[in-house]
């Protein structure tokens, strides 16, 4: 007789909690569902979300999966947890400080971090597509570049000085040449009118001799 009373009284707290249940939602109502997209760049930092509602509520339990490069080679879905260390020192989880919230930051990305990861929260999946890019760095002047840059100007500034002193070089040079050549037509002018000069005087002195008078 206790045994069956026993029985019922099982039989009544299974049906409670099955009514409790369907009535009362998990503790943990996940935010979101369904499929995301993100995209980041190799070296820096993604964050995986996944969350309940209520981000104090606690998870009775909740797991990571993922096919990414790194962590899967048949490209089926693997618990990231049980191969850490892949991921060691690069993986950090918020619940400890808030319950509800199991978002994955994945740091130093490369691009073997590229792939779809799944939160598995409660009865709800959430996927999460990471696509990695490489991010192409500027790359800093060299110092030999740095010299040409400085250099390029005092350069053409120097050529443009050469060129301008050539120039009046050249015209100072044309300047005397002409010079010299007005002055040789001066000498030569004068000279013509001396041998001119002298001639008309000659001339002169011989006509005055010519014309004297027969008795002196």
């Amino acid at each position: 007789m206790a045994y069956i009373k026993m029985w019922i009284f099982l039989n009544i707290l299974s049906s409670l909690h099955y009514f409790i249940t369907d009535v009362f939602p998990s503790a943990c109502t996940p935010s979101d569902s369904g499929v995301t997209k993100i995209t980041a760049f190799s070296g820096e930092s993604v964050l995986l979300p996944c969350t309940c509602t209520n981000t104090q509520d606690k998870p009775k339990s909740f797991f990571w999966e993922t096919k990414s490069r790194r962590a899967s080679k048949d490209g089926i879905y693997i618990d990231i947890f049980s191969v850490f260390e892949l991921y060691r020192n690069r993986i950090t989880l918020f619940n400890q400080t808030s319950p509800g919230n199991v978002s994955l930051l994945l740091s130093d990305l490369t691009e073997d971090d590229q792939g779809s990861y799944v939160c598995l929260l409660e009865k709800t999946s959430r996927f999460i597509d990471v696509f990695i890019k490489k991010r192409i760095e500027s790359t800093p002047l060299s110092e030999t570049s740095l010299s040409v840059l400085i250099s390029v100007p005092f350069l053409v500034i120097g050529g443009a000085a050469v060129i301008y002193c050539i120039h009046r070089a050249h015209k100072k040079a044309r300047m005397e040449t002409g010079k010299i050549n007005v002055e040789n037509n001066l000498d030569d002018h004068n000279s013509t009118y001396g041998i001119l000069q002298r001639k008309y005087d000659a001339e002169e002195m011989y006509g005055t001799i010519g014309d004297r008078p027969k008795d002196q």
